[in-house]
């Protein structure tokens, strides 16, 4: 899996952190689908230095200001999430 991505729009350059390439391995997600869902996906800011998106059932959290900072931000995981239930009348 890549692990860096130089000069995305809006985000800038991002390191993908190891447990995050783990995490794509373990739900069965592949490397097309986290770079469809970290260039094409609905971003959400969650706090000051932390953001993701998501897109077709897969979240990518993004640290923004990551300890120590080497210049690029850090996706610190992503996971499969599930619709939320709606109420019906």
């Amino acid at each position: 899996m890549q692990h860096y991505f130089a000069d995305l729009p809006n985000l800038g350059n991002i390191a993908v952190s190891r447990h995050a390439q783990d995490q794509c391995v373990r739900y069965g997600i592949t490397e097309e689908k986290f770079k469809d869902v970290l260039l094409h996906g609905k971003e959400v800011i969650e706090s000051n230095d932390i953001l993701y998106r998501q897109k077709d059932g897969i979240r990518v959290v993004i640290l923004t200001k990551p300890t120590p900072n080497m210049g690029a931000k850090l996706v610190k995981t992503c996971f499969r999430i599930e619709q939320q239930a709606k109420a019906k009348k």
